[in-house]
């Protein structure tokens, strides 16, 4: 998990480069630049990665399984025939 943190965050300091130099020439190129590190960060698992350690913290080293849904999926069944 911490490599994935540690990509996360290496993605969102190239978008923060990317995204200053891409607006180098606006007023507020700090902002759009903050803007897309945020998004490559996210995009890179950063978030979730964060979530999951923040999890891990709150349930302790205790033997309780929590159950998570974090999609649905809904299954057809035909029984025609």
């Amino acid at each position: 998990m911490k490599q994935s943190i540690r990509f996360a965050l290496a993605a969102a300091g190239a978008g923060l480069a990317w995204g200053y130099l891409r607006h180098r020439r606006d007023g507020r190129a700090p902002m759009f630049a903050a803007v897309q590190a945020l998004e490559w960060f996210v995009a890179y698992g950063g978030a979730a990665a964060l979530l999951e350690r923040v999890r891990e913290g709150l349930e302790g080293a205790g033997d309780v399984e929590v159950e998570r849904v974090t999609h649905t999926r809904q299954t057809i069944v035909d029984h025609s025939g």
